[in-house]
């Protein structure tokens, strides 16, 4: 049958370690550098959801740099102007809504059937410098001229009013040209060779702008002479703009009708960021809530019943294995002081005090020598854990025998 050995009172058990003691101590080693990682965290999660989103791409509504068109879309903004950018033309659809401005500011390449879709948007249409080829689809009145830069003041000499607006621009490159005879395109801002801006009127929508320089609208070109009135003019005639930032794999179309198209990058969400913060966060509540308390230890029926002599040898097995001498000998001290205490008639809450010196008196023995055969540290290697066995087991005997 088992058996239950309780260590007296004041007994140390092994090194006198637990997994409260050894939890705390590893904490209190290794807290700071839990605090700083913390802390770099939450720094860094707070400068990427606070960090405003930049980009390095030319004539995007996010890029504060010369070539960027940042500057145009805060003051859009700030005129009560909604400015969305977007990287295909089924999003562009979805945002405008069948009204508002819908800008071409920047693409790789756009098929014949992807530019009629953007011609039969009913409300205002600006291009932004586009080539050669499209120019023929955007409408058979417009062809590319040789591209110089002026740099001499060119005044409007239109009467189209976001040209009138301007008056005049300054370094920009007139490559517009119009058939003779053109019915409803107005050509402005001309050096002779070319236009720099043509309006394109159109039955029952607004008209189709188209700048032939992006330089009117970039953040280095809008402060120069009459570009930020032009562009302004152009784009600010809707509460809405829809910025098209096309990727050279979108095929889709301004419609509801996708049918054929094979669009297909990967982006990441906006709520992205967020959503992993809060799933982590979710992440770590949930360890702490329900993660491994080092508390007490909870006892359990055993599902058989163990020999004693079985439990022993195996626990012994398990201590060999591990080395654990502080333990092994504090169970060997702890029932010999249990045995040797019910043989004087001592009670089992007895304090170490009143043993030793029950002991001592029995025996003749030293007291000191006894508390610390009883009580004291534990073996630093096998030698000297096998002579405490020894003399243990000889005052055991020296006890029974008196």
């Amino acid at each position: 049958m088992s058996r239950t050995v309780l260590a007296p009172e004041g007994y140390t058990l092994g090194d006198g370690s637990s997994a409260a003691t050894v939890a705390s101590a590893r904490w209190g080693r290794s807290r700071w550098m839990v605090t700083v990682l913390g802390l770099v965290l939450v720094l860094v999660v707070g400068l990427a959801l606070t960090r405003p989103q930049t980009s390095s791409t030319p004539l995007s509504i996010s890029n504060p740099g010369a070539d960027g068109a940042q500057a145009v879309a805060q003051i859009l903004r700030h005129q009560g102007v909604t400015v969305e950018e977007t990287g295909t033309l089924a999003d562009a659809y979805r945002l405008l809504d069948g009204a508002g401005t819908l800008v071409i500011a920047s693409y790789t390449f756009l098929s014949d059937d992807q530019v009629a879709s953007i011609a039969d948007h009913p409300g205002d249409i600006v291009w932004i410098a586009p080539d050669s080829n499209t120019l023929d689809a955007i409408s058979p009145q417009l062809f590319a001229a040789v591209p110089t830069v002026q740099e001499q003041s060119m005044p409007a000499s239109c009467d189209a009013p976001a040209a009138v607006a301007a008056k005049s621009l300054t370094g920009v490159a007139p490559r517009l040209q119009l058939s003779s005879g053109a019915d409803g395109a107005t050509g402005c801002f001309t050096d002779g060779s070319g236009y720099a801006y043509v309006m394109l009127t159109r039955d029952g929508a607004r008209p189709v702008h188209v700048l032939a320089d992006a330089s009117i609208v970039d953040n280095a070109g809008l402060a120069t002479d009459g570009a930020a009135a032009l562009a302004l003019h152009t784009m600010g005639h809707a509460d809405h703009v829809v910025w098209y930032m096309g990727g050279e794999l979108d095929d889709t179309v301004l419609g509801p009708d996708q049918t054929g198209s094979t669009y297909f990058t990967p982006r990441t969400p906006p709520w992205l960021v967020a959503g992993g913060v809060a799933a982590l966060l979710t992440a770590l509540v949930s360890a702490a809530w329900q993660g491994r308390r080092m508390g007490r230890l909870v006892t359990e029926p055993l599902p058989v019943i163990v020999r004693a002599s079985e439990a022993t040898r195996g626990r012994g097995r398990l201590y060999q294995r591990g080395r654990a001498r502080g333990h092994a000998l504090a169970a060997l001290r702890a029932g010999a002081t249990a045995r040797i205490a019910s043989r004087l008639a001592l009670a089992r809450s007895a304090p170490r005090g009143a043993v030793v010196a029950a002991i001592a008196t029995h025996t003749g023995r030293d007291a000191a020598e006894i508390d610390t055969l009883l009580y004291g540290p534990p073996p630093t290697d096998d030698k000297t854990m096998l002579d405490l066995l020894a003399r243990l087991d000889s005052l055991e005997d020296e006890v029974h025998r008196s």
